[in-house]
This record gives C-alpha cells, sequence and structure tokens, in this order.
C-alpha cells in the first residue's frame, strides 16, 4: 500500500489533504512555508510524527523564501520557526524536529551563505522524514513481537480481534504507521482476524482515514462509534487495543486524540492489553507527568458542523479539547522503535534518554 501523504520534489512541499478523505483525494504542493502552518493548524496535514516531517520541510521553504540581507537570515528563520511551533502545541514530534533544524542553523550559518544552509536544512528534513520512515518499521517489527508473546496461549488456535483508535498509518506518519504499523504486521503473519475502528469524534479521523487505509491494506475491519468500545469488550469481541501517541511524559503518560482514555479504562476493566505504540521522538523527557502537558483545545464549530454542515447552532456553547491523557497505570506496554517498554515505565523511559539525547546530537 502507497499512499504518499508527503514528498519534497523541486523545492515545493506535497502532501495529500486530509480534510478531504476518503471521498476525494487532493493533492497540495507549496512553496509557502506559511501555507504549510496553515496545513497543521486545519489538519490537511496532521498525525504527530507526520507533522514533525511537515515542519522540518517548512523550516527548508522559509529558508527558500528569504530575499534579505544574511545578518537579517537567522532572525527570519527563528521567527518562521516559531510560528512553526505554534501550529499544534501538543504534539511533540513537531518541537523535536524544529529543534534538529535549530542546531543545524546555529552550526552551519557562519560558513555557509544563504542558498548552502538552504540545502543542508533540506539535507536534514530529509534525513528526519527517512528516520520516522525506519522507526514505523522497527515500532511495526517490535509490535509483532510482542503480540506473538502476549497471546501465544491463544494464537496457535484463533486470530486476534483489535480496537484502534484516531489514525496510525501513512496518513500520520509518513512509514508503515505506529499502531496501524503493528496491525499492518500482525495481519500479515496471520495473527488478525479484524480490526475494529472507533470513528473518533469530532474529526472522525478513525471513519474517514483508518478506514482507508485499511482498505487500501484489505485488511478486515469494522467501523464502530466511540461509545461502542466498552460494550464490544463486554461481549467479548475485543481482544486488545493499541493506539498511537501524541506526546508521552517521562513517567509513561501518554497524550493521545481525545477519546483514547475512555477507551483505556474499559479495556482496564475488562481485562484487556492497551498498547501504545510511538517513536522515542514522541517521548518528551522533560515532562515529569501528564499533567504538564499542554492539551489543545479546538474551535466549537468542530463539534456543530460536520463537513460544514450545521447539526447544531454555530454559537452553541460546546468544549472541545483535541486530546486527553491516559494515565501510565492503564498502560501495558509502550512500543517504540528501540523496543517494548513495559512496567515501570519511569525507569524503562529513563533509559531512553541517552537515545534521544544522540538524535539531537547528529543534527
Amino acid at each position: 500500500m502507497m499512499i504518499d501523504a508527503i514528498s519534497f520534489e523541486r523545492d515545493a512541499l506535497r502532501y495529500l489533504d486530509q480534510r478531504f478523505l476518503p471521498l476525494k483525494e487532493v493533492r497540495v504542493a507549496t512553496r509557502d512555508y506559511k501555507r504549510v502552518i496553515e496545513a497543521i493548524k486545519t489538519l490537511a496535514i496532521r498525525g504527530a510524527p507526520l507533522i514533525g516531517i511537515a515542519a522540518g520541510y517548512a523550516v527548508v521553504l522559509a529558508a527558500r523564501q528569504f530575499k534579505g540581507k544574511k545578518k537579517n537570515f537567522r532572525a527570519h528563520l527563528f521567527k518562521a520557526i516559531q510560528e512553526i511551533e505554534a501550529s499544534r502545541p501538543t504534539a511533540v514530534n513537531l518541537f523535536f524536529a524544529t529543534a534538529r533544524l535549530k542546531r543545524v542553523i546555529d552550526a552551519e550559518l557562519a560558513q555557509s551563505d544563504i542558498p548552502e544552509l538552504a540545502q543542508k536544512l533540506e539535507r536534514e528534513a530529509r534525513l528526519i522524514h527517512d528516520e520516522e520512515i525506519e522507526r514505523c518499521e522497527l515500532i511495526a517489527r517490535n509490535g509483532l513481537r510482542l503480540l506473538q508473546q502476549e497471546f501465544s496461549h491463544v494464537l496457535p488456535f484463533q486470530r486476534l480481534t483489535v480496537l484502534t483508535h484516531c489514525n496510525t498509518g501513512e496518513l500520520a506518519t509518513g512509514g508503515v504507521g505506529t499502531a496501524f504499523g503493528v496491525i499492518a504486521r500482525a495481519w500479515e503473519a496471520g495473527l488478525i482476524e479484524k480490526v475494529y475502528a472507533s470513528e473518533t469524534r469530532p474529526l472522525l479521523q478513525g471513519l474517514r482515514l483508518t478506514a482507508y487505509e485499511l482498505e487500501k491494506a484489505q485488511i478486515p475491519f469494522e467501523v464502530v462509534s466511540d461509545s461502542s468500545a466498552a460494550f464490544l469488550m463486554q461481549k467479548a469481541m475485543i481482544d486488545f487495543v493499541i493506539v498511537g501517541a501524541d506526546r508521552i511524559a517521562a513517567n509513561g503518560d501518554v497524550a493521545n486524540k481525545i477519546g483514547t482514555y475512555a477507551h483505556a479504562v474499559a479495556a482496564h476493566f475488562h481485562g484487556r492489553k492497551f498498547f501504545v505504540a510511538a517513536p522515542i521522538s514522541t517521548i518528551d523527557f522533560a515532562i515529569a507527568d501528564g499533567s504538564q502537558i499542554p492539551i489543545e483545545r479546538r474551535a466549537n464549530l468542530e463539534l456543530t458542523r460536520i463537513y460544514g454542515r450545521s447539526v447544531a447552532k454555530d454559537n452553541l456553547p460546546a468544549l472541545n479539547f483535541a486530546f486527553d491523557i491516559t494515565p501510565h497505570s492503564l498502560v501495558s506496554a509502550i512500543i517504540t522503535d528501540k523496543g517494548v517498554l513495559k512496567p515501570n515505565f519511569a525507569d524503562a523511559i529513563a533509559e531512553l534518554a541517552p537515545e534521544q539525547t544522540e538524535s539531537y546530537d547528529n543534527a
């Protein structure tokens, strides 16, 4: 399956506008970093790893758009980076990417002219993109091994059913995906019977995007309402839950799409495994726990309108958090590109800190 969610060709960022999926495949090409910011804000580009990839390329575009004198170049770039970082506050991959681009600017500006520095920034952005693709594949392999271990007592006799929430495939990562990647590799290995994709209100990423990817991959699935997950577990229709993450705190608390916490609570009550799949670039080692993760609140209209059509009064009072926090105590394992983390998550995550530091140092 190749969806080609994002690419950088002929000095332009090209992306699939996810707001129109699955009814239309609209592809956009831009050389304007501000348009990339708008695409991130409006969820035309979404998913923590994909946002990080887009952020890297946005910095490249900002460098290419500069027309002034070199003495003003750094200020221009850092202002652009500040604007890029303000586009989605919860997804830490964005900040991971911009931090790497900042390091390139500071290390190379003195000895490079503007075109040379733009080329070096592009190389770093492409490296971030390539690394995310590789991380996805490693996560998928690690997740497959985990499922083989955790369900070894049933796999010779039956295949597994899985619930996933929001969207974690190529549309969210640029690679095979995080949680979706694990599902895809498990399906290929004959472990999966069916996927239940929760609709993911209010913007229906599961209904629109995950279903689109599952159909492309020819994996059997059914879309379910978010509120039906606990009932399906009660009826023993779900063997485990796997989701992605937008930010993971140092203690293992997980920020992910709103509704994730409810699925984790239901899984815990019904004795189902609840797995999180994410690259180590999603771990924020500077945040002690989930209470410190900024949670984006989005426009009321996302609740009161569906595809631009009003289903309630536009001025209806509405509280629309984009993400929630799942406490680490409800998480069975965190599947990363560096291996599978299990409780005690604080100790397991602390051991990974040098790995992420090395990623920064290589920038």
